[in-house]
């Protein structure tokens, strides 16, 4: 069978789609309400909020004549201001989200690794980010802050999020370091905001890197992308036969081996741990207020973004 290229990161129906909808935070973020994030200032901003009395001082184009031709009174008008938000997607480029089962195919076509399919999802949230007038940024991380893309606004800069996508470099070599990655993050941030994780979760400093970024106030949203064999071994078609006997694993972030006999024991501990890791991860999420999704690469990004995360309330 023939082995083709990925379709297209966007086509023009899906982008339309998404110019539809909005992201939502359940935080206020510098005085915005909820959801809505509007903020009262006074100035000529976009939608009439209150009236106050006029004190000397006050710009004049503010007056409301009509009011001081009725009253006799100078009354300045207030306006609600629309503030954006500032969104930043902190995707995990380690090794581990760049491996992929051997010969992984999805209608003919080779299937996306981890890291593909966050770039994906990364791509999307950007997207629905700037069609809001959201300020985006996109952070790589694995033994530190990989690449950085630098906060854009408005959906004529969409381009530039694509194209840091296609360019990120190669995994470093090595484990990753994320609670190191996170702490940089956080101490270049002027502006507090919402922040999505991308990542499988697999760094050992996981747990402690989301809740340093809930200790620095950030919104947080964590998705864990994961291949659907590393949930059950025996999900992956040309393993069956050998996960029996005896078994070399090789880690390929730190390069160290393992060896194992495979047998029913040993894929019924793997499972039972595996599920405990995600459980342990779910339930520091919910402890420390942080949105958690799992997610794997069988799942098409439209229907994640489309439909799971709106189900989930982070997008509307």
């Amino acid at each position: 069978m023939t082995v083709e290229s990925p379709q297209p990161l966007f086509d023009s129906a899906f982008l339309a789609k998404l110019e539809q909808l909005h992201l939502l935070s359940r935080k206020i973020f510098r005085g915005q309400q909820h959801a809505e994030r509007r903020s009262r200032q006074t100035g000529s901003s976009m939608e009439f909020a209150d009236y106050r009395n006029y004190t000397p001082g006050d710009d004049l184009r503010l007056v409301d004549w009509n009011i001081y031709g009725r009253l006799n009174r100078l009354f300045i008008k207030l306006f609600e201001a629309e503030e954006d938000l500032h969104v930043s997607i902190l995707l995990d480029a380690s090794l581990s989200m760049r491996w992929r089962p051997e010969g992984a195919l999805e209608h003919g076509n080779r299937r996306l690794n981890k890291f593909e399919h966050a770039c994906r999802i990364a791509a999307a949230l950007g997207y629905i980010s700037l069609a809001n007038l959201d300020r985006v940024n996109i952070f790589a991380f694995s033994g530190g802050l990989e690449a950085e893309l630098g906060f854009v606004r408005g959906k004529g800069q969409f381009h530039k999020v694509l194209e840091f996508l296609r360019r990120l470099p190669d995994a470093p070599a090595g484990a990753g370091a994320m609670q190191a990655a996170f702490q940089t993050f956080a101490q270049r941030m002027k502006r507090r905001g919402l922040v999505f994780v991308l990542s499988d979760f697999f760094d050992p400093q996981a747990l402690p890197a989301l809740g340093l970024l809930r200790q620095h106030q950030f919104e947080t949203v964590a998705l864990q992308i994961v291949e659907p064999c590393e949930i059950d071994p025996a999900l992956e078609e040309s393993w069956k036969e050998e996960l029996r006997g005896d078994l070399r694993l090789n880690d390929i972030e730190t390069g160290a081996t393992f060896d194992v006999q495979g047998d029913a024991s040993l894929l019924s501990a793997y499972r039972q741990t595996f599920a405990a890791f995600v459980a342990e991860l779910e339930q520091t999420c919910n402890r420390k207020a942080i949105g958690f999704l799992q997610t794997t690469t069988a799942l098409p990004f439209e229907e994640l973004v489309l439909k799971v995360l709106r189900e989930r309330q982070m997008v509307r």
